[in-house]
């Protein structure tokens, strides 16, 4: 049922493909992105770190956009589960934006999609705890308090 919904979102010209991840960083769905699974929990437990460190500050962070590699990342947060979105092309983000907002609306109503996303949810905070960083990233935690 996560499926049909998130391919209104690869569907999207200049999409490279894109990850359902739960808000502990455990990669629900994957599709299109023919990248190392290594790498891809890498990048979205980094993400789910920053949006769990904000919210720590009742910062609550709904968008990440950054350039990884040869793409242009969109991580778009529900609290529950986040959306990494990976294109190849800046000129898709405007229409890219609605379509998750609408996608993201029907996921949550959507009481069996719910049900399989909140198999892998759990306290984000967890991604902070100190043995799931690594040395850099503990050295820049450490310089921003």
């Amino acid at each position: 049922m996560v499926n049909r919904w998130l391919k209104e979102i690869t569907d999207i010209s200049g999409v490279e493909g894109l990850l359902l991840v739960s808000d502990n960083g455990h990669i629900i769905e994957k599709i299109g992105i023919e990248l190392e699974q290594g790498v891809l929990e890498q990048m979205a437990k980094r993400i789910i770190r920053i949006i769990a460190a904000n919210n720590l500050d009742e910062k609550f962070v709904k968008e990440i956009e950054l350039i990884w590699h040869n793409y242009r990342v969109l991580a778009m947060s529900a609290k529950t589960f986040t959306l990494i979105i990976f294109c190849g092309s800046t000129k898709v983000l405007s229409l890219l934006r609605i379509t998750v907002n609408v996608v993201v609306g029907h996921l949550l109503e959507d009481k069996k999609s719910m049900k399989q996303i909140n198999k892998y949810t759990g306290q984000p905070e967890i991604v902070l705890e100190k043995e799931y960083l690594n040395e850099l990233e503990i050295k820049l935690i450490s310089k921003l308090q």
